[in-house]
């Protein structure tokens, strides 16, 4: 009788229009309706979902606590189907005590899912895609994303399962346009026309991503095809023309002007020693101001002179560490106005042999100190260090703990007169970077804002300098102690 009973439940259940599910307390499925099985299908949903991924083990025992505890109780899980897409079941659920078996009734919320055959019309072009060296993005007409090949996912930072069935515009979160510019895009793409349009965005390490997206609809296959190309590269190599195409204006036309301007400041200053003598107390400070704002233009022409105009290298072989040496000891005076601390690392049993111009080394070294105590606030410290990074590339590093800079001032900050300093010239790092090129280096910064900058200088020596390799014997020098007894 029993076995009767059941058949006609099974068969009651089976007649039901709602999607039924008895399962037992460890969640295998002990029996479900056909209209459960029609619903799991649509949705490409597996029928034994429940055990489908362990991320659901924590939330199915808050389940099955919950309906022991207060039966019925209904609660909603996210599941993810064969194609990756998050799909919201809410669940009703009675439990039968004397059979220790749970009633559920489903329901499943497929609103939100891309169609079973827009999703077979961009399978049969996933695999010609994945093979594409360029980005491709497939949309539906109504904006949702259908898919992306491997290079997309690439340049836009993201996973599969992040994209699909997202808005279109969920590709430009993260990035950086022009307002009018894509309000034209989106409009050429509703007129069915090719559409294309610029845009910059960060990787996580903050390095800039150059990407150009172009959009067309392709009326047979009733879908938007979007490519991505990575433009990087072209614009890096841009920037560098245009950086190269400032310093040659400079060296061609700066070194005449900078003449033109002092001989008038010469005239200048020789009168306010003239006047000077006869001011009374009161005067007296509005010439002081008026001395220091000619000094200050005598020392920008000065850094516009030394860019600009041919040098005469002297090179010879050094040992860098006396030079870094010599460059703090030049520093102190101004180290000691804010109290801050110079430390010099280096290996005791070291020579740290380059082939160099002494004059522009210690140039570059007092500007890049400058540069970290201006850029630092009192009783804070700087760090020099010179290690080998191989047998042919020593490397200088000056390390602040300022106020840092941003991707745009690290952008920027080999760029003429570009300066985050109130009285800065904005040539500073343009006559480092000048240097580094003499002696055959390269300039890479690392910077993060609250947290100070490091500069780190690798010169590629070749095969001219032979150095010991013995056991490292590490010695710090302190050049400037935080606190100074007054």
């Amino acid at each position: 009788m029993e076995g009767q009973l059941n058949f006609m439940l099974e068969d009651l259940f089976q007649q039901s229009n709602e999607q039924i599910i008895i399962l037992n307390r460890q969640g295998k499925i002990e029996f479900m309706n056909s209209k459960a099985e029609e619903i799991l299908q649509s949705t490409h949903l597996p029928k034994c979902f429940w055990e489908s991924t362990d991320k659901l083990s924590g939330e199915w025992e808050r389940f099955i606590h919950s309906v022991n505890e207060k039966s019925p109780s209904t609660t909603t899980f996210v599941l993810i189907n064969k194609y990756h897409q998050k799909i919201p079941v809410q669940v009703w659920g009675h439990f039968l005590e004397h059979k220790q078996l749970i009633f559920t009734r489903i329901q499943v919320n497929p609103s939100n899912v891309i169609s079973f055959e827009e999703k077979s019309k961009t399978l049969m072009f996933q695999n010609l895609i994945d093979g594409m060296a360029q980005g491709v993005i497939l949309t539906t007409l109504n904006g949702k994303i259908l898919s992306g090949n491997a290079m997309a996912l690439h340049l836009l930072d993201r996973k599969a399962a992040q994209i699909e069935n997202r808005s279109y515009d969920y590709l430009f979160e993260d990035c950086q346009y022009d307002s009018e510019v894509i309000i034209q895009y989106y409009k050429k793409i509703s007129n069915r026309e090719m559409a294309s349009i610029f845009v910059k965005r960060e990787n996580g390490d903050g390095t800039p991503v150059y990407l150009n997206f172009i959009s067309k609809v392709d009326e047979n296959l009733g879908i938007l095809v979007t490519t991505i190309i990575d433009q990087t590269e072209e614009m890096m190599l841009l920037k560098r023309i245009e950086h190269q195409q400032s310093l040659s204006f400079i060296g061609q036309n700066i070194a005449s002007i900078a003449h033109e301007i002092r001989n008038p400041m010469t005239s200048i200053q020789g009168f306010i020693q003239m006047i000077k003598s006869s001011l009374n107390e009161q005067e007296y400070p509005y010439f002081k101001i008026l001395e220091s704002e000619l000094k200050r233009m005598d020392d920008l022409l000065g850094d516009l002179l030394n860019i600009s105009k041919p040098k005469k290298q002297v090179f010879q072989m050094l040992d860098l560490k006396d030079v870094v040496d010599q460059s703090i000891q030049r520093m102190q005076p101004l180290a000691m106005k804010t109290n801050a601390m110079i430390l010099f690392e280096y290996d005791e049993q070291v020579e740290y042999r380059i082939n160099g111009d002494y004059n522009r080394l210690i140039q570059m070294i007092i500007n890049l100190l400058k540069n970290a105590i201006e850029a630092m606030d009192t009783n804070n410290y700087i760090v020099v260090r010179l290690l080998y990074r191989g047998k042919n590339m020593l490397q200088l590093s000056v390390q602040d703990s300022g106020k840092g800079m941003n991707a745009v001032d690290i952008e920027n900050a080999l760029n003429p007169f570009y300066t985050t300093k109130e009285t800065g010239s904005g040539l500073g790092l343009l006559l480092v970077q000048s240097v580094i090129k003499e002696h055959n280096g390269t300039l890479h910064i690392e910077s993060e804002q609250g947290a100070g900058s490091k500069f780190l200088i690798d010169f590629d020596l070749r095969n001219e300098i032979e150095y010991l390799n013995s056991s490292p014997s590490y010695s710090m020098r302190v050049a400037r102690m935080a606190a100074i007894s007054k």
